[in-house]
């Protein structure tokens, strides 16, 4: 980390009325005073109220809601997550497309005994955090549209050891671990649209984008990149039908009824990086097939969908029509299982389905 980073996480570890002298700070960060006052100096002009007392020493008052590299290792810390590389920006294409331009450098990420390569071992479990994004992304082509001060977007690049054998489950497991962070931190229940749209009150919240990285050598899907998007506040720029679908947080029932507790973008995004590392470990290791089979119970109880008639519409190239349909469930391969019309039962992996006479974006 930065010294400046490092002055952060020194100072957010301080109980309250704590100081910190700049002497301690330069001799744990193995800089001069100088520097740590250089250090204090750009926190402050990022928006952090920083008092410095004669003697003493300094406390941060207030922070800005803003991501930090140190931010989010502190929250993962403070839960048992370690070994995490986090990059966070101001501004960037999309999250998804840094993993993948960061990954291209790697090569392969695992040799022939499963093990991370050298180049690899700095990129595996990889968050990728921007306050914004001016080409976000959604399935299917879709833009997803990623303004400043309205969310968060990142992606985490993980490389299981055999391979992502069924990217569906990597999805559903991202949606869950959305699901549950906006319930501990917020004490609102989501509900999950198959596969990817995290809605509330009725309204899409967030949305997910998992993309393969496959050696064109042995043909499998190396590691998975796994972007997540979440609406906290209103965005005041749209209008038109997509109001009708959007929503964000801060429009949620309990926001409308009381204040909302406070929750840092850096805290959010680190606790659904903690819940989505637990789940993918957990694939990983045989003995943890229970967390798995809970995983997947949770994303089938918060369908949104189950029960619905619905319109399943084809996916672009595919030589099948739009049809109604009533959903039956989710398989365990966390396929859409539709009954039509003539009481014939689908499993769809792919494709969009809608409840209303517009689609979902």
């Amino acid at each position: 980390m930065s010294t400046k980073d490092n002055v952060l996480s020194s100072l957010k570890s301080l109980t309250e009325g704590e100081f910190l002298s700049g002497e301690e700070l330069a001799l744990s960060c193995s800089v001069s005073r100088a520097a740590i006052w250089k250090a204090i100096k750009s926190l402050q002009d990022e928006g952090y109220t920083i008092e410095a007392v004669t003697n003493r020493g300094y406390r941060i008052i207030s922070s800005p809601d803003k991501l930090s590299e140190a931010g989010i290792a502190d929250y993962l810390s403070k839960n048992g997550i370690s070994g995490v590389n986090i990059f966070t920006f101001e501004e960037i294409d999309s999250t998804n497309s840094e993993a993948k331009r960061r990954s291209a450098t790697a090569g392969a990420f695992r040799d022939a005994e499963g093990n991370l390569t050298e180049k690899s071992k700095s990129l595996h479990i990889s968050l990728f955090a921007s306050e914004s994004q001016t080409g976000g992304k959604g399935r299917l082509g879709r833009t997803f549209i990623s303004p400043k001060d309205t969310g968060v977007y990142f992606s985490l690049l993980y490389s299981p050891k055999k391979g992502v054998k069924n990217p569906s489950l990597y999805t559903a497991a991202a949606a869950v671990a959305v699901k549950r962070s906006v319930s501990k931190l917020y004490g609102e229940e989501a509900k999950i649209k198959w596969v990817n749209d995290i809605f509330l009150c009725g309204k899409k919240i967030s949305g997910i984008l998992v993309e393969g990285i496959t050696n064109f050598e042995t043909g499998i899907i190396d590691a998975a990149v796994v972007g997540i998007g979440i609406n906290i506040r209103k965005n005041h720029n749209l209008s038109g039908e997509i109001t009708k679908i959007i929503g964000s947080i801060e429009e949620s029932k309990s926001a409308k009824e009381e204040k909302l507790p406070e929750v840092s973008k850096n805290e959010l995004v680190a606790e659904v990086t903690k819940n989505l590392i637990q789940l993918y470990d957990s694939f990983e290791n045989p003995e943890n097939s229970a967390v798995k089979s809970e995983m997947i119970n949770e994303y089938r109880a918060s369908s949104m969908l189950t029960g619905q008639k619905v319109t399943v519409n084809p996916v672009a190239g595919s030589n099948f029509n739009s049809y109604s349909a009533k959903v039956k469930g989710i398989s365990e391969e966390i396929k859409l299982l539709v009954e039509d019309d003539s009481g014939k039962i689908h499993e769809l992996s792919s494709g969009e389905v809608s409840l209303h006479s517009y689609d979902f974006v």
